[in-house]
């Protein structure tokens, strides 16, 4: 079965409950991407027709499609719901390939990163907003020994304080007005032996932070309008673009809450102090436009310049934001600086870099766009022809750079 849908909070309970509701127990749930993998034993005397048909009828489920359905063992039947191209079941090494970068910086955030997610201990992701703290989050997870169980995000500061203290604890029926029947369960439960990602962790209240506290303590929540205390066990990663140590020094977040949460801290860099990576991580929006469009645009030299000239704010996001821009500005197959577009910056000479740090990275550059030119023209005149200089330039190029050419 495969599922796709559109953000919206309490959507993954919801379908969660369908399945309850006909007896079926949920033993693993995998959230990526909008898409999920869902792993249940299954009644097979269960009106799947049904079930798939109520599933379909959730708000914002966009498509239900069933992929696979294994035979009913007698002991035990399972059955797969393929919503995430990564399975639970997966290699472990392979759960940081969706992070790209190949600077130093990047190296030595990614081999902490590795070595963390073997570990139970809390993380907590800092870095500036739209550096990825939510994909490293996610690699963690399917790197762990809990890869089998839910990955389980909320952005703490997207909802009041009310809202989000009920959908981490959950609530009994009648615990307050306009609540759902029957009450509901919270992402601390839910989460149940998996990952809970909570996001601007600093942006929860003196009160709530009080909660998370004990929760952290006691391995134990209590859901509002219940005197029956539950276990759980599930790892948190938090995550913040805010100097948490500062807000320690004011005394608007908790020292001992920072202490659990900080046991392991991971800090990625900006986008700024990982120059050399941006060429790849442009190429790598082109090639996802590429795989769903079939279009063959590229980066020319001056494109990727002015990309290396920028200071990036908004890191990766914006960076993505940018290269999504220039393919629907070019008319050509090359994108050019023109077609180069800054959010909001629009017409303003990029920021400069230090000039070594732009020779090295435009040498990189260089180097990658020759390499991978020979590599699908197979000749230096063809590659010459394709980038646009002469068969000297590229053939001195191609030995300084000391790229073999058969």
């Amino acid at each position: 079965m495969r599922i796709s849908y559109d953000d919206r909070l309490g959507l993954i309970k919801d379908v969660s409950a369908i399945f309850l509701k006909y007896g079926l127990n949920v033993e693993a749930f995998q959230l990526m991407n909008r898409m999920m993998t869902v792993e249940i034993c299954e009644n097979p005397t269960a009106p799947w027709g049904k079930i798939l048909a109520e599933i379909k009828t959730v708000p914002l489920i966009l498509s239900v499609e069933c992929v696979d359905e294994i035979s009913f063992d007698p002991r035990k039947k399972r059955m797969s719901a393929i919503l995430d191209s990564v399975s639970p079941s997966g290699d472990p090494s392979d759960s940081f390939d969706e992070i790209v970068g190949d600077s130093a910086a990047m190296r030595e955030v990614l081999t902490l990163a590795r070595r963390v997610a073997r570990t139970d201990s809390t993380v907590m992701l800092r870095g500036e907003s739209g550096t990825g703290k939510e994909l490293f989050a996610a690699a963690i997870h399917r790197a762990s020994d809990r890869r089998g169980k839910v990955f389980v995000p909320l952005n703490c500061g997207a909802l009041p304080e009310n809202l989000l203290e009920s959908e981490l604890f959950g609530y009994r029926d009648g615990a307050f007005s306009g609540g759902k029947k029957g009450g509901r369960i919270g992402l601390f439960q839910f989460a149940n032996g998996g990952t809970l990602f909570l996001d601007e962790i600093t942006e929860m209240t003196p009160n709530l932070q009080v909660k998370l506290l004990r929760v952290l303590q006691e391995g134990r929540i209590r859901p509002l309008g219940s005197n029956e205390e539950i276990r759980i066990d599930a790892r948190i990663i938090t995550a913040t673009n805010r100097d948490v140590e500062a807000m320690v020094a004011e005394g608007s977040f908790r020292e001992d809450l920072y202490y659990r949460l900080n046991v392991i801290p991971l800090r990625l860099p900006p986008l700024r102090r990982r120059i050399d990576d941006i060429p790849l991580l442009a190429e790598n929006c082109l090639a996802k436009n590429r795989a769903k469009t079939g279009s063959a645009k590229f980066l020319s030299r001056a494109a990727i310049e002015r990309l290396l000239g920028y200071r990036w704010p908004g890191n990766v996001r914006e960076l993505e934001n940018v290269v999504n821009r220039a393919l629907h500005l070019s008319r050509e197959d090359g994108i050019d600086a023109s077609d180069i577009v800054f959010d909001g910056d629009f017409g303003s000479a990029p920021a400069e870099v230090p000039r070594p740090a732009l020779k090295y990275a435009a040498d990189s550059v260089e180097r990658e766009l020759i390499r991978s030119a020979l590599t699908d023209h197979g000749s230096l005149r063809a590659a010459a022809r394709v980038l646009g200089v002469s068969h000297t330039t590229i053939a001195n190029k191609a030995k300084k750079f000391g790229i073999c050419v058969k």
